[in-house]
């Protein structure tokens, strides 16, 4: 026979696992979604605004991507030949920036190039590749690449004038004609659908026209109709 106290221990046990063992809809526990139910997972990607998703690393860069790209590794190498002097600008010296200049053109010569079978909203993609980019917009970069050029080639032509030497001349002008091929490989992309990119061209690059000139850039003469 069990005393009252243990029938006690044993009513109050009883009562405590089946308060434990209540049903858990009963609790104050989030609701989970059903197995197969994605809709959680399709409400949570639709509010994410289309500014926060960025583009694939390996997307193919647009025009205005490949130029400021170009431009930014030409200014340490351009920064160079502006601060040459009369004794200091000799074909051996000015080789290396030289070479580094020449170098970033043709691998921007060939990016550009590498673009003939992309399609139009590629080519004229911005830096981000979120949009295309206006004429007016391209005119710019590309004419910020070739003003970089130039301004230092004229650097040093107005360091050496009369006096330079044929070597360095010729140095400076073969840079020039790589820019040259630059803005056709451009052109043969976009000209006949941005007409209005050569004006808008002449207009940002106004400033290096004279050197342009002195160099006798062939190319970039017939182009842009200079």
């Amino acid at each position: 026979m069990f005393s009252f106290s243990t029938v006690s221990v044993i009513a109050t046990l009883a009562l405590s696992v089946f308060t434990s063992a209540r049903p858990l809809a009963g609790r104050d526990l989030p609701a989970l979604p059903v197995v197969g139910d994605i809709s959680a997972v399709t409400d949570l990607t639709n509010s994410l605004p289309i500014s926060d998703i960025l583009p694939r690393a390996d997307a193919t860069k647009g025009l205005a991507a490949i130029f400021t790209d170009a431009t930014a590794q030409l200014v340490p190498y351009t920064n160079q030949l502006k601060f040459v002097t009369k004794q200091n600008a000799t074909a051996d010296a000015l080789s290396d920036p030289v070479n580094g200049i020449q170098g970033i053109l043709t691998d921007t010569i060939g990016a550009v190039q590498g673009l003939a079978n992309q399609p139009l909203d590629v080519i004229l993609s911005t830096v981000d590749g979120t949009a295309r980019v206006t004429v007016q917009e391209l005119a710019a970069i590309v004419g910020a690449l070739v003003t970089v050029v130039f301004e230092a080639l004229g650097a040093v032509l107005t360091i050496l004038g009369g006096a330079i030497e044929p070597t360095v001349f010729k140095l400076l002008g073969a840079v020039g004609a790589l820019v040259g091929t630059l803005l056709s490989a451009v052109l043969a992309l976009v000209g006949t659908v941005l007409t209005d990119l050569v004006p808008l061209l002449v207009s940002v690059i106004s400033s290096v026209i004279p050197f342009i000139l002195t160099l006798n850039v062939a190319e970039i003469i017939s182009l842009l109709g200079l």
